[in-house]
C-alpha cells in the first residue's frame, strides 16, 4: 500500500493506493479502473487544454476512491466530498493521482518463460489472478498491484528449468 497527502485548496487530503483499488472502483462505480486510467493518462499526456467529460468523471472517481480508501471519515458520497472544495485545477491533483497509481503498479519480477499474454488486464482478471495465488480480498489492502503481479509472475516461473542453479556453497561464499 502507498499513501500520499496532497494539498487541495489549502486542505490536506490523504490518498491511498493498494491492490484493493480495482475492487473498490468496481463496487462503487461499476467501472474497470485499469481501462479508465489508461484513457485518463493518455488525455493528460496529450497536453490538451481541456478534458472530455468522461475523463473528468474518471478523475473524480479515482480521486474519491483513493481518498476514501485512506480516510473512511470522508463523506460516503462523491458529490458531498466535491462540495467541500472550491474550484481547483485538475492539473494540480491529477499528476499526484497518476504517480500514486503508477507506484502501485510497479513490478520487480521478469517472466522467465517468455510467455506473453494477450489478455488485457481487467478488474475481474486481476481478482482472479489474486485468488489463484491464494491472496484474500482482505490481503489486497496490504499489497500493491505490482506486488500481486510479481507473485503471479513468480508462480508462472515455477516450472522454468534454469541452466545454472545456485547451491548452498555459493550462498555461503556470498
Amino acid at each position: 500500500m502507498i499513501e500520499n497527502t496532497v494539498i487541495v485548496n489549502n486542505k490536506e487530503v490523504k490518498f491511498k493506493s493498494s491492490a484493493t483499488i480495482p475492487r473498490l472502483c468496481r463496487i462503487k462505480f461499476k467501472r474497470n479502473i485499469f481501462k479508465d486510467l489508461v484513457k485518463l493518462e493518455k488525455s493528460f499526456k496529450a497536453h490538451d487544454t481541456s478534458f472530455e467529460i468522461e475523463d473528468l468523471e474518471i478523475f473524480e472517481n479515482m480521486a474519491y476512491i483513493m481518498a476514501y480508501h485512506a480516510d473512511k471519515t470522508i463523506p460516503p458520497c462523491i458529490e458531498e466530498l466535491l462540495d467541500e472544495f472550491e474550484m481547483f485545477s485538475i492539473y494540480e491533483i491529477l499528476p499526484e493521482i497518476l504517480e500514486l497509481w503508477g507506484s502501485n503498479l510497479q513490478t520487480d519480477v521478469e517472466s522467465e518463460n517468455n510467455e506473453k499474454t494477450s489478455c488485457e488486464m481487467t478488474t475481474a482478471l486481476f481478482l482472479l489472478r489474486s485468488v489463484e495465488i491464494g491472496i484474500s480480498v482482505g490481503d489486497l489492502d496490504l499489497l500493491t498491484i505490482g506486488m500481486v503481479l510479481d507473485m503471479w509472475t513468480e508462480k508462472a516461473n515455477d516450472d522454468v528449468k534454469y541452466q545454472k542453479v545456485a547451491e548452498q556453497s555459493g550462498f555461503d561464499r556470498f
